[in-house]
């Protein structure tokens, strides 16, 4: 019932698929579907830009079908993913999908990710960006979900910008947890070793909210290099994007409920489900760790160095670099082959700043894959293609993503983007074994945070976080 796409289901199969060393697809397209992205991707990419967004429209979830949801549910499916997995591990990871950031330090850990969120795509939209509209059409289903399962909170994530190609014709419904469910707890005690690592991962990210329910909440906008005011607010920029996207509004806040500052819709962590899992942790003699940052940035800026510490403890050389992009990440390729991961939050300008300065630690002897992502739009942050190539010149990079002649709208790319990093690792000779501890990677954690107010991360990315 979980939207097939989001982050935590992407996240769960890649971890799952990461334990047994396998490389999966990260995208669920039947053979049918295959074929018409394949035979879009020969034509150029405004065909794709106008035929994606009305496919689209028959994915969404009905409302019948939704409002029996329970938590249980949801969480058997994604531990459902782990049901080849006959085996204890020595760690579980629980929070934040930070996409190829979360993947990848699970991977390391050699633990299976528990999500906090879940992400439910409802058929109906707003055509014309209208805030109200929007609102009104999952409103009561999220009251109703919440007030059934007291262990979610609801979040009615309206970003008419970065997703207006979904939002048109698709509504979004985030549930996050707030509390250890029974299911979760059942997990830890039969897949990970008595005083195993329980990791945390907090996620401290921020944004403008409005409370419009006992449980529930409405975000405009999203992250990415518009800030939080701009969405609630508006600004001259999204003044000219709505008028040339024929929108009948350029900014999105409810006219009757008040703007508070709260965790981000998809990178904060809600209050609840930390303290409760130390309470269990403590109770059941396991390791509690938790890894706490302000910015999902720094997360991805974790999993680069705890991959080239994990490397150099290992006697091995780096193989390359890999710059991901939003789902289009493999933690199995990363291990296996011995790259550095780079993940980018989305094609926005902020992760192109954080780019640039990632890059500055990164050797230009190594090679670098990069992993433009398809978007299907084109929203007023976004990073055309020569500007992604600028950053990587003086590097020898290997495109494995979209092409540039068809970014950001690249069908092919959905399909096609793993092919260079498979042939990559189906050639090396790197044979890593072990793992980091909890306590190796919080060490870790803990100098990211001590130079937090340095240029390690994207100054961009501070600001917008410190906007709401």
């Amino acid at each position: 019932m979980e939207s097939r796409e989001s982050s935590s289901p992407i996240v769960t199969r890649a971890v799952a698929a990461a334990l047994d060393n396998e490389i999966i697809s990260n995208y669920m397209f039947s053979r049918f579907e295959q074929l018409g992205l394949r035979i879009l991707g020969r034509f150029p990419s405004r065909f794709a830009q106008a035929i994606v967004p009305r496919v689209q429209r028959s994915s969404g979830l009905n409302y019948k079908i939704a409002s029996s949801i329970t938590s249980a549910e949801l969480i058997a499916n994604r531990l459902g993913d782990y049901r080849q997995l006959h085996r204890m591990f020595p760690a579980a990871v629980i929070g934040v999908a930070q996409g190829g950031a979360t993947a990848h330090l699970a991977r390391l850990l050699c633990a299976p990710f528990l999500p906090q969120a879940f992400v439910l795509t409802l058929r109906g939209g707003s055509p014309h960006g209208d805030a109200q509209e929007y609102f009104q059409l999952s409103k009561d289903l999220a009251a109703h979900i919440t007030n059934r399962n007291p262990e979610f909170i609801s979040i009615q994530h309206f970003d008419p910008v970065h997703d207006g190609w979904l939002t048109r014709s698709l509504n979004h419904l985030r549930l996050k947890l707030i509390e250890m469910p029974d299911a979760y707890r059942s997990f830890i005690r039969s897949h990970v070793v008595p005083g195993g690592d329980v990791v945390y991962l907090d996620g401290g990210a921020t944004w403008l909210r409005q409370k419009v329910g006992l449980r529930n909440y409405y975000q405009a906008g999203g992250w990415g290099a518009i800030s939080a005011q701009e969405f609630y607010y508006g600004s001259q920029r999204l003044e000219q994007y709505s008028a040339h996207e024929k929108l009948t509004a350029s900014s999105w806040r409810l006219p009757d409920f008040d703007i508070e500052s709260g965790p981000e819709s998809e990178w904060g962590s809600e209050d609840g489900l930390a303290e409760s899992l130390e309470e269990f942790c403590l109770q059941e003699g396991y390791r509690f760790c938790r890894i706490c940052f302000e910015s999902p940035n720094q997360f991805s800026l974790l999993a680069f160095l705890a991959y080239q510490q994990f490397l150099v403890d290992q006697g091995i050389q780096p193989s390359g670099v890999v710059v991901e992009m939003f789902s289009q990440f493999d933690p199995s390729i990363v291990h296996l082959a011995g790259l550095l991961p780079i993940w980018l939050i989305f094609n926005t300008r902020d992760s192109l700043e954080f780019l640039n300065r990632m890059l500055t630690q990164v050797p230009v002897n190594l090679p670098v894959f990069f992993s433009a992502l398809s978007t299907f739009s084109n929203t007023p942050d976004m990073v055309n293609w020569d500007e992604w190539t600028n950053a990587l010149a003086g590097w020898q990079w290997i495109n494995a993503g979209a092409r540039g002649s068809h970014y950001p709208a690249d069908t092919l790319a959905l399909l096609d983007w793993k092919k260079p990093l498979q042939h990559f690792c189906s050639l090396s000779n790197v044979h890593p074994k072990g793992r980091l501890t909890g306590d190796q990677m919080a060490l870790i954690a803990e100098r990211i945070n001590q130079r937090s107010q340095l240029d390690i991360y994207s100054k961009s990315d501070r600001a917008v976080s410190n906007a709401s």
